[in-house]
């Protein structure tokens, strides 16, 4: 397999992700090559499905974390406000209308 540089800007957090899938990637060709006959599906996949959940919990972690803490930066939430009594908006006079124009 060819290897091409790449070139892209990121965060630390995104490049660290970026190497974890690549390490599992690596890990998974591994395992495809040494698993024996008749197993390498199921290898591979009971790896992918453990590896994936982690990576998604890693990231959910990650997003909730970043939503704390810009919630946290902005400070606590203001208190509701009541909008007061309900009240009467319409004219309590009946509504007129005249006859149409023929």
């Amino acid at each position: 397999m060819t290897r091409t540089p790449r070139t892209f800007d990121c965060t630390d957090a995104e490049a660290a992700l970026v190497m974890r899938v690549l390490a599992i990637h690596e890990e998974l060709q591994a395992l495809a090559a040494s698993a024996p006959d008749g197993t390498v599906l199921e290898a591979c996949e009971n790896a992918v499905l453990e590896r994936g959940r982690e990576i998604q919990t890693q990231l959910l972690q990650t997003a909730v974390a970043s939503r704390v803490e810009a919630a946290e930066k902005k400070g606590p939430r203001s208190a509701s406000a009541s909008a007061g009594k309900p009240r009467r908006t319409a004219d309590p006079r009946p509504a007129t209308s005249s006859p149409p124009l023929g």
